[in-house]
């Protein structure tokens, strides 16, 4: 039997779960990088929040009954993003991948997409000809960053000023929130707000003298972002205070995603002396002021 393919069911996350994990723990084995296995329990509940978004849009390649590759995409008005493509080790190299993103593609032809992105990897140069082939080339250096959260609770520099407001209810946020997605990245995040708030993260809008300048995302196990803000000078001020709330609730160490261009984000990263994992995000335009932004995640942006 040969690999066939199909519209991922909540019944695929835990095979969807081990094929992540077997294949990021793979390629870093590869390139030297590899420290300790990836925990591949409990699932990221993120799997079945797109399976229930997107439904159409989740595909899986399966052999012999058993899930050897997935992959997703969504769109927000014209844009198109490739969130999540992984293959089994044991099955690379079969043209799994093409396949996969090509359906993934397919699972909008009946929407304009006047642009498509993705994130992978600076290291995996197999993914970035496939993501090129498509049209889709390297535009901006993204990291990954994170260090222990002792180490920025030991810096005791005084607060920045700005009033951090958290807020309990998306209603209560959202238009605040699409405001700012509109004028950093040209759209509205639209369900990843409703997905971060269900996950519990924490949002903050950020003010100056009473006016909004920006949003922070804190999440329950360190991770900071997504992260917006009207103007770059708030950037560092904004990311600092939320790296700070971060280790404040008794995580092991924080982290957040970086787009390479945001030169605030990247001292930062100095600063805490934070390890570093290079990405690349890719598009067929560019497009997004990176200097006002931080990522949630490579598969959410």
């Amino acid at each position: 039997m040969g690999i066939e393919y199909r519209l991922a069911n909540e019944g695929d996350i835990p095979d969807i779960s081990s094929v992540f994990v077997q294949a990021h723990d793979d390629l870093y084995r590869k390139r030297g990088l590899f420290e300790t296995p990836m925990n591949p329990l409990p699932p990221s509940p993120i799997f079945a929040f797109l399976i229930h978004k997107t439904p159409h849009a989740f595909w899986v390649a399966e052999e012999e009954n058993k899930v050897v590759g997935f992959s997703h995409s969504f769109m927000r008005g014209s844009f198109w993003y490739f969130s999540w493509l992984f293959i089994s080790p044991s099955h690379q190299g079969r043209d799994i991948g093409r396949n996969l993103l090509e359906r993934t593609l397919a699972s909008w032809k009946d929407v304009e997409v006047t642009n498509r992105a993705t994130m992978t990897f600076a290291f995996n140069p197999v993914s970035q000809f496939l993501y090129m082939k498509y049209g889709m080339y390297p535009r901006e250096p993204a990291y990954y960053v994170e260090t222990p959260s002792k180490r920025i609770m030991e810096n005791k520099q005084s607060p920045h000023g700005l009033e951090f407001e958290e807020l309990t209810s998306l209603r209560d946020a959202s238009a605040i929130l699409r405001k700012m997605d509109e004028f950093v990245l040209g759209f509205s995040l639209d369900w990843h707000h409703e997905y971060f708030f269900e996950t519990k993260a924490r949002c903050y809008i950020i003010k100056d003298k009473g006016d909004p300048v920006g949003y922070a995302y804190v999440s329950p196990g360190g991770r900071v972002g997504p992260v917006a803000v009207n103007s770059n000078e708030f950037t560092e001020p904004v990311l600092e205070t939320a790296l700070k709330l971060s280790a404040s609730q008794g995580v092991e160490k924080v982290w957040y995603w970086m787009p390479g261009s945001n030169l605030h984000a990247v001292k930062l990263a100095l600063k805490y002396k934070m390890r570093l994992d290079p990405a690349v995000f890719m598009s067929t335009k560019p497009f997004a002021k990176w200097e006002n932004y931080i990522f949630s995640s490579a598969a959410l942006m």
